[in-house]
């Protein structure tokens, strides 16, 4: 699955963008009168992408699949706090997938499985046979993902996140965000954490300790640390340890998921803006 040398596989969160763009073109409309402004806002956001970075010729989208994972089975309440997706998104689903495809776009969901899983564990694998990869994602659960040969290209910032600049801004590594989001739970996907623990809070115990495991080793010292309210902190530790370790497993991105992808099947070998406009027309203007 080699590629040329700084020539990274892209990798989009296909979810996250689609509910962006619709919220984005929320009014946009084909001849028929039916809703299309998340198949406008994606394909003119793979569009950018694509010309930023015009040398990438592996590309893949992945979405989320309807079904529950497995998390739902460790918390319930996983990601209950979120309203079902709106009609008037969920029929545009089906016609963007067939214009992607006709654009020579590599489509990827698989049942039961998280978006993030899938991306994860393509992504790591693309790795392990010497590609460098590029996600293309605004969500901080990637961050957990990052490494020397995979980095997140966050487009609403228009920044490349690499471990470097994980470190200079949070003081801790990339992985250590899953103990992060354990600490402080995770309000959009309802991951509870350890109550009262906020950012600045969790990030300081992870700059002494590293990891949940280790706070929970060296828990009678936390007491005596120099932060405000330590001996508050180390109560909820202690009566929440249960659940700062379920928050860690439902943070956790899995790694191991075997990915049925073919080098071939990611290659862009079919793409253009022009054509790509073309076969967008030919929807909106369909009667």
């Amino acid at each position: 699955m080699n590629q040329k040398k700084n020539e990274p596989v892209i990798i989009i969160d296909g979810s996250l963008y689609l509910y962006s763009s619709y919220y984005g073109f929320p009014h946009f409309e084909n001849a028929l009168g039916e809703p299309f402004g998340a198949i406008y806002g994606m394909l003119k956001m793979i569009d950018n992408i694509l010309k930023k970075y015009p040398n990438s010729k592996k590309f893949v989208i992945i979405f989320d699949s309807s079904k529950k994972t497995f998390r739902n089975k460790l918390f319930k309440e996983y990601k209950k706090n979120r309203s079902p997706m709106p009609n008037s998104l969920y029929i545009q689903i089906q016609p963007l997938f067939e214009i992607l495809k006709k654009i020579g776009i590599k489509i990827l969901t698989i049942p039961g499985i998280e978006a993030d899983d899938i991306i994860g564990s393509l992504a790591f694998q693309l790795e392990e046979t010497g590609n460098k990869i590029l996600i293309i994602s605004h969500d901080k659960d990637m961050l957990q993902l990052v490494t020397k040969n995979i980095n997140i290209f966050n487009k609403k910032n228009n920044c490349i996140i690499t471990p470097e600049s994980i470190k200079k801004k949070y003081g801790i590594k990339p992985k250590e965000f899953i103990d992060f989001l354990a600490l402080m739970g995770d309000v959009s996907d309802n991951i509870p954490g350890v109550p009262k623990i906020g950012t600045k809070t969790a990030l300081s115990l992870l700059n002494k300790f590293s990891n949940i495991r280790n706070i929970y080793n060296n828990i009678e010292k936390i007491k005596f640390l120099p932060f405000r309210n330590a001996k508050n902190i180390a109560i909820q530790l202690k009566n929440n340890k249960d659940i700062a370790f379920l928050s860690y497993k439902l943070a956790a991105i899995k790694l191991d998921i075997p990915i049925n992808i073919t080098s071939k099947e990611m290659i862009l070998n079919k793409y253009c803006s022009k054509n790509t406009f073309q076969i967008f027309k030919s929807h909106i203007f369909k009667s």
